[in-house]
């Protein structure tokens, strides 16, 4: 199953990927479909990190019963052509294939198109027969995430939708994402 989405967003293409690819392991933060992420650290073994990539991976909180955690490993990014690829590991079973990539491209100087293209491929019989309710999940889940990013890059704060998830969770009012500035260098982690 394959299922692809963009939005255009009132904010400069550098704005957008910052969050997007230079921030990766953040995705926690902004995106209600996540309730919480981290880097993967760096004691634990992965495969060798792809040249330029700000982290190998993230794990992410899902909220979903039977998949309560997810490993995302990036496995192409170019920081140049603002570009990410990211799998899924570990999955169940029923999971053959859970693959993403985003693609964010300047529509003007303060407009950007980003766009998503995600690959989910199930296993099995279990998988055959979630695959109509796994693509419902999927496009309301994409056209959420979306519209949180949008929020997020436009306003330097989470969606309402997400601030409330976060309240609910007790994590409070998020302080507002500092404005990237010329000249500024990404962190390393």
């Amino acid at each position: 199953m394959n299922f692809s989405s963009h939005i255009i967003i009132d904010a400069p293409a550098e704005t957008v990927w910052d969050i997007i690819g230079r921030q990766f392991d953040r995705i926690g933060e902004w995106a209600t479909a996540i309730p919480s992420s981290a880097a993967i650290p760096p004691d634990v073994p992965v495969e060798p990190t792809v040249t330029g990539a700000p982290v190998a991976g993230r794990v992410c909180d899902t909220g979903i019963r039977m998949l309560p955690q997810a490993t995302e490993m990036i496995i192409a990014y170019s920081d140049r052509d603002r570009t990410l690829t990211y799998q899924a590991t570990g999955m169940p079973a029923y999971v053959r294939v859970a693959r993403n990539r985003w693609t964010v491209t300047a529509v003007d100087p303060q407009r950007t198109r980003a766009a998503f293209d995600a690959v989910f491929a199930p296993s099995g019989i279990l998988g055959r027969l979630l695959a109509g309710w796994l693509l419902i999940q999927i496009g309301r889940t994409g056209r959420h995430l979306l519209a949180d990013l949008k929020h997020y890059a436009e306003h330097g704060v989470p969606s309402p939708r997400k601030q409330a998830q976060l309240d609910r969770a007790g994590r409070g009012r998020l302080r507002r994402r500092p404005p990237r500035t010329a000249g500024a260098t990404r962190s390393r982690r």
